[in-house]
């Protein structure tokens, strides 16, 4: 046997398979694929019982077989893993995205739903509200500090944030509008949401992961975790002055009024709750009529008002509408 494996390399044979060749020193043109190149490596290995009837039932023909399959499985083996190696391997997390319109690094970190990146530009995470860190006059709301170190422990080994735009890439303040990942794919605000750091509220029409966001709010409310260890809805008949802003809130819905600019409801004679003309296409309006008279809970911005009611609140997504019922974690 004067043959010897003087070149060996992997092409793709099909969609499926890739085929071993095995170059002789014999002929350049001869090339041995598949079942013959194996065992070509065999005989090379084994030049004395290349023929299975030179030692038929001895002890070294046995070795010969155990070799040779243990071969087949190793060289199939390193196929596989070299295949699979340069696939993606996305990570394993709530409201994943395997397509990201923009990658690069982040050099600061505001508070929990604002991150600037290496450029400069400032980035407000869609889909959720963190509480606020100390600015001003103004002192930090309860784990705002919490939800701005969750992010960094986030970038802490690596920098790299790929970004999905919303459908409004831009907000008033010219901030982009996006969601975030990690490098090797955490969704940020679903992280920060299930930490409980964080409350979900959709914006029209950046609605991408509103129900995965509303999901993972939802485990962590019923965890208790974070900022729901302490966090019930305000009472509509309890609000007061120092209410003002992000809130959740329950009450009874008394009314329902549509007209030009909208839909108005009341609860408890305290809260108007308005939707838009804009965003009224949105809601189920025979759904809404079916809560009168029932608990509901909203979720949105509180400001004061000058009409009937003192307090007022905007809501312009469905996901910031539910009764009592079905926002309970029993």
């Amino acid at each position: 046997m004067t043959s010897a494996l003087s070149a060996t390399h992997f092409t793709p044979a099909n969609r499926r398979y890739l085929t071993l060749l095995v170059r002789s020193t014999n002929s350049t043109n001869d090339l041995v694929t598949n079942k013959s190149s194996v065992p070509g490596i065999i005989r090379v290995l084994f030049p004395v019982i290349h023929h299975k009837k030179d030692a038929s039932g001895s002890l070294l023909w046995r070795l010969f077989l155990c070799t040779r399959k243990t071969l087949y499985l190793s060289t199939y083996g390193f196929i596989c893993l070299t295949a699979t190696a340069a696939l993606p391997v996305w990570a394993n997390t709530a409201c994943p995205s395997q397509q990201y319109d923009e990658t690069t690094s982040i050099r600061y970190i505001h508070d929990g739903d604002t991150l600037h990146l290496k450029d400069g530009r400032k980035v407000r995470l869609i889909g959720i509200n963190t509480p606020e860190v100390a600015h001003g006059d103004k002192t930090a709301e309860a784990f705002s500090y919490q939800a701005k170190d969750a992010v960094k422990a986030l970038f802490r080994d690596n920098k790299t944030i790929s970004l999905v735009y919303g459908k409004d890439k831009q907000d008033q303040y010219k901030r982009l509008l996006a969601h975030a990942f990690t490098g090797d794919g955490e969704n940020i605000q679903a992280a920060l949401l299930e930490q409980g750091f964080a409350r979900a509220i959709t914006f029209p029409p950046n609605t991408r992961f509103s129900a995965c966001y509303k999901q993972q709010e939802r485990k962590a409310r019923c965890a208790k975790l974070g900022l729901w260890k302490n966090t019930t809805p305000l009472s509509a008949s309890s609000i007061a002055d120092k209410h003002i802003g992000f809130q959740l809130v329950k009450g009874r819905l008394n009314n329902i009024r549509i007209n030009r600019k909208g839909i108005w409801f009341n609860l408890d004679n305290e809260l108007n709750v308005g939707i838009r003309s804009g965003n009224q296409q949105l809601f189920d309006i025979d759904s809404i009529h079916k809560l009168i008279g029932q608990n509901v809970v909203v979720s949105g911005w509180l400001n004061k008002s000058n009409k009937q009611a003192p307090y007022y609140m905007r809501i312009r997504h469905p996901s910031s509408l539910q009764s009592a019922e079905s926002f309970a974690c029993n």
